[in-house]
């Protein structure tokens, strides 16, 4: 029962986001939307990641143990640049091939109907 009432409460959130998307551009904004806080988290855990890093770097007292953090140091400056290049690649693929899809209405030719008799 207690699996049961968690889950509701972690679902809560999705039942009242799925009420706002009305067609597939509602869709790929919101996923849009997630997407973006989700870089900004992995951004900030991995700050965190190194800082936590050089802090335990700066504390150790022995050589094997600033070793591990140099090594932790480095890898959390990998994760975070892996992390930006990809972001830095979406948006210049986006750029490049101009998913904006808001065209403006005198670009389509229109019809003007006949008077009513």
């Amino acid at each position: 029962m207690k699996k049961l009432i968690a889950l509701a409460l972690a679902l809560a959130p999705v039942s009242v986001f799925a009420q706002q998307i009305t067609d597939a551009n509602s869709l790929t904004t919101k996923i849009t939307n997630i997407g973006n806080t989700v870089v900004v988290l992995l951004i900030s855990f991995s700050v965190i990641y190194i800082i936590f890093n050089v802090v335990r770097y700066l504390i150790a007292d022995s050589e094997d143990g600033r070793k591990k953090g140099g090594l932790s140091i480095l890898w959390g400056v990998v994760g975070l640049f892996v992390i930006l290049s990809i972001w830095g690649l979406v948006a210049i693929l986006t750029n490049t091939f101009s998913t904006n899809n808001n065209v403006p209405r005198e670009k389509f030719p229109t019809v003007i109907p006949p008077p009513a008799f």
